[in-house]
């Protein structure tokens, strides 16, 4: 019954009898008492050792055997002790076996065998009993798996030291042996190698194949010889690292049949080794070395190969009317190509060669030579970009703005010997700037573009701002005017630059460029002119010439316009005595009237428009239709009765007198100062800031003025009452206006005298959107924008005037 005793390792009484030749006796120690020693090829005898039966072991010579399907290395023993039965018994105290690269000398059991690799170490001492007495019969055996040997990395030529000792000796000596391989014909090793290159599933010598693509090499080692190679290595001269094939067992090389760890003769092992396609031609050799019995033997074989670079170049220029290059100045909108240059840079030909731009608006098409098919360069006409060969493709585009750049792609294609296709893509950029040469010019009267009200004879202001919107600097800025006679050049003027230090005040940089983004300011001064008046300016400047040479003259135009007023403001006496220039009644209108229509004084024959009768008080948009804010019929009879009679004191009609004569100016189509009508009807209804002053026109509500007969009905309101003279605040609070006098800025009184200010012309107005003023017989002041109640700070600002705080 086998005892393991560690690591599977297994001990075994034995009887079975050594016979000459069958085994190995390596090592034999002697000594009473305590007796060791271990197998050398050291002359004489190191410690217990028989120097004649001893000698060293080495892997490869030693046949393993096989026990129960567990391949072991099998160590027997036999122990020659007295024939007396009681001195039968002796102890294996240790048991140790070691494998090194050289044999084991006494200097390396002083040593503890540093440097040896220990495959087992017994832990346990075991008495054993020598039953078979005598030598030649052996006692046990020790049975060390070829696994634990392997686990330790074992080869052929490594050599195995056993170590072992003893106590218990009574003289006798012990032998180990072991069973090792033997010939009975003369050794004649021989080895031969194959090597080839793979590429995919391409093989052999000579192959064509990628750069860097992953390729190995197989090195086919066969064992030509009639005896067992130990120690078989495989290298390649360009330091290629060969690994072996393994088998199933991923231990042994798969051509090991029997996994012996032997090269046996008809076995064919092999081996590999990997790497990556370099460029051009290449070529390296594998050689095997192995050796058997003492003897080495080596066999070389080259492989070469051919490293395909398929490269491709593309130069990509813009062509402007023959110009070629990159970053060119190019004119905006002008007919543009690029010419894209394709050369094979590697050193295989090229198929399907391509040429696309990164613009999808962009279509290279090639340049055919002499047959119209063949691209100009395909010198051979193959259809292949061959080495040294230049194809060349031209699109088509028109220059863009500002700068542009776009990227020309050529590709081409080549297949190696396993099939395997690359593409090579390779890129190109051309770029221009597209240049914009120009301006807008931007004219203003007063600092307004168009419908400027003024008043005749104000002086009269034109700006000129020239903007450079383009993208490139201009050169001598010229603005001209046509002095508002578009077809007489004879009268045309320049406007005057507006500078500072000698620069106009829009050049930023001061140099004398009108630069990108930079708005150059001009001016020029005149008289507002009766009516209305349209003037045109043209700015100009220098061409711009690109790098074709190609010129281009930046120009802008703009006008501005004013309508130049006068006073058209007409007094309740002129209404009064004008009756029929605003009664409804057709072609009753004499001679005063008429003659004040031809002359522009009134707009039409009637200027009341409506036709039933009535004048609508606060019409502020004079279209006869209640729809303002604040409205109040009157019929036309009361109207005329009250506008061409004396007021006798009574504040309603001294106000209505007003009233009447500011609408119908508002009729005639002066623009009113911004509410004052309004404001008036709110005075008569007794509504607003008025509300409470004890007056009412409309007492019934019906919109309309109260009549009795042909007369205002209602008691006539005293100019002595608080409705003529309480100051009440009649400026309204979204207008922002700062109020004055606590809030009490006008009475009764003073808002009559701002309806008769405005009739006589005194507050006057520069149309609608305007502004109003106060104009005090020679020069227009206390000027304001004409927006709600304004009209009220421009007379606080006159000063003096009755019922205006």
């Amino acid at each position: 019954m086998s005892l393991d005793i560690g690591f599977g390792v297994l001990l075994d009484a034995t009887t079975i009898g050594s016979g000459t030749g069958n085994y190995d006796s390596f090592l034999r120690l002697q000594a009473t008492g305590i007796e060791e020693g271990f197998n050398t090829d050291q002359n004489g005898n190191v410690l217990d050792d028989k120097s004649s039966f001893t000698h060293s072991l080495q892997y490869g010579n030693i046949q393993s055997i096989n026990v129960d399907g567990t391949d072991y290395v099998e160590f027997r023993l036999d122990l020659n002790e007295s024939n007396n039965a009681t001195n039968a018994d002796i102890t294996l105290t240790g048991l140790k076996i070691y494998i090194s690269s050289a044999d084991a000398t006494l200097a390396d059991y002083n040593d503890g065998f540093a440097g040896f690799t220990t495959v087992f170490d017994l832990s346990d001492p075991q008495l054993l009993i020598d039953s078979n007495h005598g030598s030649g019969t052996d006692d046990y055996r020790v049975l060390i798996p070829v696994s634990l040997f392997e686990s330790k990395g074992v080869t052929a030529d490594s050599y195995v030291t056993l170590f072992s000792s003893f106590s218990g000796a009574n003289g006798g000596f012990e032998e180990w042996r072991t069973i090792t391989t033997s010939s009975g014909v003369e050794d004649q090793p021989a080895i031969a190698i194959d090597k080839v290159t793979v590429d995919g599933s391409a093989s052999g010598d000579g192959l064509t194949v990628l750069v860097n693509d992953a390729i190995s090499w197989q090195y086919t080692v066969t064992n030509t010889g009639n005896v067992a190679l130990s120690n078989v290595v495989v290298t390649d001269d360009k330091g290629v690292a060969v690994s072996a094939v393994l088998g199933v067992d991923a231990s042994h090389n798969i051509g090991d049949v029997n996994n012996n760890g032997l090269l046996d003769v008809g076995e064919v092992w092999k081996f590999t080794g990997s790497g990556q396609a370099i460029k051009g031609d290449y070529s390296n050799i594998g050689s095997v070395s192995a050796s058997a019995n003492g003897t080495t033997v080596t066999d070389s074989d080259g492989s070469s190969y051919f490293g395909a670079d398929p490269e491709i170049a593309i130069n990509k220029v813009t062509v402007d009317d023959g110009i070629k290059g990159d970053g060119l100045n190019i004119l905006s909108g002008e007919a543009i190509s690029w010419e894209y240059t394709v050369t094979n840079a590697g050193n295989v030909a090229l198929s399907g060669v391509t040429v696309t731009d990164s613009d999808s608006s962009v279509t290279p098409v090639a340049v055919f030579g002499a047959d119209n098919v063949h691209n100009i360069g395909d010198t051979n006409n193959d259809g292949q970009l061959d080495v040294g060969e230049t194809w060349i493709y031209t699109a088509s585009g028109v220059a863009g703005k500002d700068s542009y750049s776009n990227i020309g792609s050529a590709s081409g294609s080549f297949t190696d010997d396993a099939s395997h296709t690359r593409t090579d893509t390779e890129t190109d950029a051309s770029s221009y700037f597209g240049a914009d040469p120009h301006i807008t010019l931007d004219k203003k009267t007063n600092g307004v573009d168009h419908g400027l009200n003024i008043f005749q004879g104000q002086a009269v202001t034109w700006t000129y701002d020239v903007t450079n919107d383009g993208n490139v600097a201009l050169a001598n800025v010229v603005v001209k005017d046509d002095n508002g006679t578009s077809g007489n050049t004879g009268d045309d003027f320049n406007a005057t630059a507006i500078t500072s230090g000698g620069f106009n005040t829009g050049d930023t940089n001061g140099n004398g460029l009108l630069d990108p983004g930079e708005t150059w300011h001009y001016q020029a001064t005149g008289t507002a002119q009766l009516g209305n008046y349209v003037n045109n300016a043209t700015a100009t400047t220098d061409a711009y010439t690109d790098t074709a040479g190609h010129p281009r003259t930046p120009s802008a135009t703009d006008s501005s316009d004013y309508e130049g007023f006068s006073n058209k403001a007409l007094t309740q006496g002129f209404w009064g005595s004008h009756t029929d220039a605003w009664d409804n009644i057709a072609n009753n209108e004499g001679n005063p009237t008429k003659s004040a229509v031809a002359s522009g004084v009134l707009s039409s024959v009637d200027v009341n428009p409506r036709t039933d009768g009535y004048l609508l008080l606060g019409d502020t948009n004079a279209n006869g239709v209640a729809d303002d804010q604040h409205d109040l019929l009157i019929s036309i009879n009361l109207a005329k009765s009250i506008e061409s009679a004396s007021a006798g004191g009574d504040a309603r009609l001294i106000m209505l007198q007003q009233a009447i004569a500011t609408q119908l100016n508002i009729n005639n189509g002066v623009a009113q100062p911004n509410n004052l009508i309004d404001e008036a009807v709110m005075w008569l209804k007794g509504q607003g800031a008025w509300a409470g002053l004890g007056v009412n026109v409309d007492t019934n509500n019906d919109g309309i003025v109260d009549q009795n007969g042909s007369a205002l009905a209602g008691s006539a309101v005293k100019t002595s009452s608080t409705a003529w003279t309480k100051y009440v605040d009649v400026t309204d609070a979204s207008t922002g206006i700062t109020d004055w006098n606590g809030g009490k800025e006008a009475d009764g009184e003073g808002l009559k005298n701002a309806l008769m200010y405005f009739n006589q012309g005194q507050l006057v107005t520069s149309g609608p959107g305007g502004h109003v003023a106060w104009f005090d017989g020679s020069n227009i002041v206390n000027e304001h924008p004409n927006t709600l109640d304004q009209f009220w700070v421009t007379l606080h600002e006159v000063g003096g005037l009755t019922g205006i705080s």
